[in-house]
């Protein structure tokens, strides 16, 4: 019994055992069959994720379809979801207000500012305006829908591109650093008539050029205009008394005598005085080397040239009675190469066989005919009294305007074209209204040539850009239609948006001013629809106490005036709002339709209220139909405003 016992127990032990085992062979073909099911799954949750992205990107582009996507930001404005046009416009003020935005810099323990027209500083609106509108709609696939994943976790932000005279910059940089302490001076040469007069090096404290430049150049990109600190430290020259001196004996060399230019047709004499106007110097790493400005080099010698050359001559355009467009050819000039000349003296060549060489024009032939400009597409027409001084001003404006080329594709500005109004370039003193009231200034009038040129672009159907209206009614205008400018602050812009150029043309009189522009716009029609004008607010009067500024009584009527008698010295307008649509239409095309709208503030009458009464100078509401019982007649004229 016992020997039967054991095998039995022995049995029993191996079947325990052989079970023990069992367990974990079923748990490791589970675990390796569950490995596949997981890799799966999660190549399914991708997939399914990939797949929702790019639904999501297919849903953007379509609701979107024309404006910039949403969590496409731009520095300075609100971009996400809108218009590209809209985008722009909104580039365009700001650039308008940071181009007048002063550049304030700290160093050390001084404040000191720049204007920004001084760099020649310019926000690239349109370049701006069109990576917000490519933002996420370029690249591959996956990397548009990782943008699309991307911009719903954080905004994709846009910096503006901003356009600047890189040498004015530096210059810039020139000034603020000598206004350390002790600035530092780098070796040059300095010309006085035909003398070189060296300037020594010396070190001294400054800004660290690198650093300050590079801060200067990231806030210049930016909307914002902070106070900036500039770093300051030593500041070592790059050259020393020795390149100074090498220098300094190289240009003494070059200007020991006359240098003779062999034309063909006659020598010309270049005096060690005329050379020494083009002289300069640069570094270049540890040397200070001479140099000769081909420009000024030429003015130098522009009486001895003028005449052995020839200028080129411009293609320009001559428009016929019927209102269609010649091109008039352009023609080759003969000229000098300046530049080979200039490298001929700094080889030390003192005479120069300089032969006179066909001068190509700017705009040549080929280019005027390449625009396609045949015909007058649109003009239009605005009156002026006659001998107002503003007219100088629309004059002076017609003319700087007068056969400007828009060539296809680009972007007018009445402020770039026109420029800045000053009395060094003609412009006169004239009634303008601002924040609210009338005062004189440089360019009073140039608005109503901008409203000529808004109606004319309208009427030709190019693509209003950016325009604003008056705030206050102006009766000679067509309500609404109608734009106001502000060099700086306020532009007229719009985009030829034709395949063929545009010619401005001007011509006034001395009571209206016409512009026409001239192109093809493959019989492009334009017509206003839709006029309708709500929401009228009466005139109100003003009553201003005696004694008033020469703005609101140019004609001291103040000092005729008994206490507490009145006198209107100007008329109000009437506030309401104006809407209307363009309707342009071309063959082959669907019809375009652009709704426009704007408001009028009222502009209160002025009433001056003799000196000694107790009316105080408020605005009170004058009845509708007898605005001026109030007022007894008097002979004094009302104040001339820009209508």
């Amino acid at each position: 019994m016992a020997r039967s016992a054991s095998p039995s127990v022995s049995r029993d032990v191996s079947i325990d055992l052989q079970d023990v085992g069992s367990p974990g062979d079923s748990r490791r073909t589970r675990y390796a069959a569950s490995a596949p099911r997981t890799v799966l799954i999660g190549l399914g949750t991708v997939a399914t994720l990939v797949a929702a992205v790019a639904i999501l990107t297919f849903v953007e582009r379509r609701i979107y379809a024309g404006r910039v996507l949403p969590g496409v930001e731009v520095d300075g404005i609100s971009s996400s979801g809108r218009h590209e046009a809209y985008v722009y416009d909104k580039l365009t003020r700001l650039g308008a207000d940071l181009a007048a935005a002063p550049v304030r810099v700290r160093i050390g323990d001084r404040v000191l500012s720049a204007d920004p027209s001084l760099l020649d500083l310019d926000v690239d609106a349109r370049a701006t305006a069109q990576e917000a509108f490519d933002q996420g709609r370029h690249g591959s696939w996956l990397s548009q829908l990782a943008g699309t994943a991307r911009r719903w976790v954080r905004p994709d932000h846009i910096r503006l591109h901003v356009v600047y005279d890189d040498d004015r910059l530096e210059g810039m940089l020139d000034g603020w650093s000598a206004q350390t302490g002790d600035p530092a001076i780098e070796g040059g040469l300095r010309f006085e008539g035909s003398r070189v007069v060296p300037i020594e090096p010396k070190s001294g404290t400054g800004i660290l050029r690198a650093e300050a430049r590079a801060t200067l150049v990231r806030m210049l990109a930016s909307a914002d205009r902070p106070v900036l600190t500039l770093p300051v430290g030593t500041i070592h020259p790059q050259v020393d008394s020795g390149a100074v001196a090498l220098a300094a004996a190289r240009a003494r060399t070059l200007l020991r005598g006359d240098i003779m230019l062999l034309t063909g047709k006659a020598a010309v004499r270049l005096s060690p005085s005329q050379l020494a106007s083009a002289m300069g110097t640069a570094v270049a790493g540890s040397t200070l080397e001479v140099r000769i400005d081909p420009d000024r080099l030429h003015a130098a010698l522009a009486g001895s040239l003028a005449p052995l050359e020839q200028p080129p001559v411009d293609a320009t355009f001559a428009v016929t009675e019927q209102n269609t467009v010649n091109v008039v050819p352009s023609r080759d000039g003969r000229a000098i190469d300046m530049p080979a000349v200039a490298r001929a003296i700094l080889r030390g060549d003192r005479r120069i066989n300089a032969p006179l060489r066909d001068a190509a024009p700017e705009h040549d032939t080929a280019w005027a005919k390449s625009l396609g400009i045949v015909r007058q597409v649109s003009s239009f027409t605005t009156e002026y009294p006659a001998g107002e001084t503003r007219v100088v001003n629309i004059h002076r404006g017609a003319d700087l305007l007068n056969n400007t080329v828009v060539e296809p594709g680009r972007i007018f500005s009445l402020n770039d074209t026109i420029g800045p109004r000053t009395q060094a370039r003609g412009f006169v003193t004239a009634p303008v209204f601002a924040q609210g009231e009338f005062f004189d200034d440089f360019g009073g009038g140039v608005s109503q040539l901008a409203t000529t040129v808004y109606n004319a672009a309208f009427f030709g159907g190019y693509q209003d850009i950016t325009h604003q209206p008056h705030t206050i009614y102006i009766s000679r205008y067509p309500a609404g239609r109608e734009a106001t400018v502000n060099y700086g602050a306020i532009d007229l812009q719009f985009r030829d948006d034709s395949p063929h150029g545009v010619l401005i043309r001007t011509y006034y009189s001395d009571t209206s001013v016409t512009v026409a522009f001239y192109g093809n716009t493959e019989g492009r029609t334009v017509r206003e629809e839709n006029r309708t004008t709500t929401n009228p607010v009466p005139v109100t009067d003003k009553l201003v106490s005696c004694p008033a500024s020469k703005t609101i009584d140019p004609y001291n009527a103040c000092a005729n005036l008994a206490p507490g008698e009145q006198e209107r010295v100007s008329n109000g307008d009437a506030g309401f709002d104006v809407a209307f649509d363009r309707v342009i239409d071309q063959p082959g095309k669907p019809e375009r339709r652009e709704h426009y709208t704007w408001h009028y503030t009222m502009l209160p009458n002025q009433i001056l209220v003799g000196a000694g009464s107790s009316a105080p100078t408020t605005t009170t509401t004058s009845p509708p139909a007898s605005p001026t019982t109030s007022v007894p007649p008097r002979t004094t004229p009302t104040t001339s405003r820009p209508r």
